[in-house]
């Protein structure tokens, strides 16, 4: 419309001038004609954009109104399914504890109607069945394993008190008959081999209860052949061992003591225990280039296929230790493999050449030292009995006599007298060659030493099994 009148007007005006005016009045309509025209079609591009615009502006304005009432919705159902999960996981703890199966609770869930209908949640509350179920089974056969050792140390203080109260008698029975060294000796030993028995028991239960160490520590090497009998007097019928170690001079180093020692001893129980009572369980030595092998030979019968690839898993360091598959004869091989695992004290099995099971335990070159003789020391009775007959008396020496060396003339020789240990400042007279025989005491005496000594050593038990010379370290 505008343009129209543009031309009208232009047209009247050329009408109107002359003819040399007309052509600038033609230009002049014409270039005006051609930016109105321009304008106008930008403006029309300008409303079309803006029209695209504000129906594009409504569609996400209606998109985002949907998805809010989808998140609303989402929301609303997670939340429902939040607070029936709330209500299932007690419940399905419940059924776990009445003996349920996993696969029995999720069962009756989808039964019932309880699961989430979201599987994200839903697969939480499948993987927290799965997880509660195995978590209960661990604590189940926590349990398990601790009432049994605590039955069997209850039966063996029941044994020790019963075997006390009988061997007490002659001490208290003021009209027996004098009481022998050699049988004050063997009660001690009996006593002794049976307090050795419930430590390992002890030492059984802190392994398998994931104690850091099992046993007392050891700060100096103690060697080789003490720590194998040390590893044999905790055992109860430590006679029917034979021990044949080779003549090296090596010694285990101390912080690897306590784990050696519980390792044989649990390796030497169930040869023991699996074993005819008739039969000898032999303690050899290989040394190696790299390590010292222990082999436990026993002469019962060799283990089947089955039972001898359960006995290699369980100490094997490469599978995990499921105490859920544990039964009570493996135990004692959980428990050494516990302690020996620590110091890479590698356990083996396989049959022996006498017809039965060999056992072994390697002991690496990092844990093994040189042996240094030490001087003999008082101590107890040695784990294994040697003999019936009375323990062997230290020879003191005597002092010297430094009365018959005179001093010299030009040199002063004068020097104080230097005590040796076990010795006495008395004269050599007073101490024959050969002891004199103990007086006899009375067994009311006997028992009244007997009780002051058991009231002023009175200790918990060491975890490790007291080894000869225990009193050195």
């Amino acid at each position: 419309m505008l343009v129209v009148v543009l031309v009208a007007a232009a047209s009247a005006a050329a009408v109107m001038l002359s003819s040399p005016g007309r052509a600038a009045v033609a230009w002049c309509t014409a270039v005006s004609t051609v930016l109105v025209v321009a304008g106008l079609a930008e403006a029309q591009h300008r409303l079309r954009s803006v029209g695209r615009e504000r129906d594009e502006a409504w569609e996400r304005v209606r998109r985002a109104e949907f998805a809010q009432g989808r998140s609303e919705a989402d929301l609303r159902r997670l939340q429902d399914d939040i607070d029936r999960a709330a209500r299932v996981l007690p419940w399905a703890v419940d059924q776990l504890r009445e003996r349920a199966s996993a696969p029995t609770v999720l069962a009756r869930l989808g039964e019932q109607g309880l699961l989430p209908t979201d599987e994200t949640l839903r697969g939480v509350i499948h993987k927290t069945v799965h997880t509660l179920h195995q978590e209960h089974r661990r604590l189940t056969s926590a349990m398990v394993i601790v009432q049994g050792c605590a039955q069997r140390l209850h039966a063996a203080i029941t044994d020790h008190l019963r075997e006390i109260d009988e061997r007490k008698r002659p001490y208290w029975d003021s009209g027996s008959a004098p009481i022998r060294r050699e049988d004050v000796r063997a009660d001690l030993e009996a006593l002794d081999s049976g307090l050795s028995s419930t430590g390992l028991l002890t030492q059984r239960l802190l392994a398998l209860s994931g104690a850091r160490r099992a046993g007392r520590p050891w700060a100096k090497p103690v060697s080789l052949e003490r720590v194998v009998r040390a590893a044999i007097g905790a055992c109860e019928h430590h006679p029917r061992v034979e021990l044949a170690l080779p003549q090296v001079p090596v010694a285990v180093a101390g912080p690897a003591v306590t784990a050696t020692i519980h390792g044989l001893a649990e390796l030497l129980d169930n040869a023991l225990r699996f074993s005819p009572p008739t039969t000898r369980v032999r303690v050899s030595g290989e040394d190696a280039v790299s390590a010292m092998v222990l082999h436990v030979d026993d002469s019962g019968l060799a283990m089947g296929e089955e039972t001898l690839a359960r006995a290699r898993e369980t100490v094997d360091f490469e599978q995990p230790l499921d105490i859920t598959r544990l039964s009570g004869s493996r135990l004692g091989l959980a428990a050494a493999r516990l302690s020996a695992e620590r110091f890479g004290l590698r356990i083996a099995y396989c049959a022996s050449a006498t017809g039965g099971t060999r056992a072994s335990i390697v002991l690496p070159r990092q844990w093994l030292t040189h042996d240094t003789p030490t001087p003999p020391a008082a101590s107890r009775a040695p784990a294994l009995p040697q003999g019936g007959g009375p323990p062997p008396v230290r020879e003191v020496q005597p002092p010297p006599d430094h009365s018959a060396a005179a001093p010299q003339p030009t040199r002063s020789t004068v020097r104080l007298p230097r005590r040796i240990p076990g010795a006495t400042r008395s004269s050599p007279a007073e101490h024959p060659a050969e002891p004199a025989p103990p007086p006899t005491r009375s067994a009311l005496e006997t028992g009244k030493r007997l009780s002051a000594f058991r009231r002023a050593t009175r200790r918990p038990t060491p975890a490790a099994p007291t080894l000869e010379d225990h009193g050195e370290y």
